[in-house]
């Protein structure tokens, strides 16, 4: 499963650059994708914004994990 892993980026900087890397995979078909996003509230709002604006599905019922978010194309 590919990854993308969020920790150490500032909330303004995955604002910013996430819908590109979301394009990207998804031009490579690289899916389903497991974003790690930590504990942040924050985090998770704006990565699930983000997701469901460029047309993506969230899992939550295969996720096992509360600091991270998959997708699905």
């Amino acid at each position: 499963m590919t990854e993308i892993d969020l920790h150490g980026f500032k909330h303004e900087e995955v604002e910013d650059k996430l819908p590109n890397l979301l394009i990207v995979h998804y031009n490579m078909n690289n899916f389903p994708i497991r974003i790690i996003t930590g504990k942040s509230e924050k985090m998770k709002k704006i990565v699930r914004e983000t997701c469901e604006t460029q047309g993506f599905t969230i899992d939550d019922f295969w996720n096992d994990n509360p600091g991270a978010i998959i997708l699905r194309s």
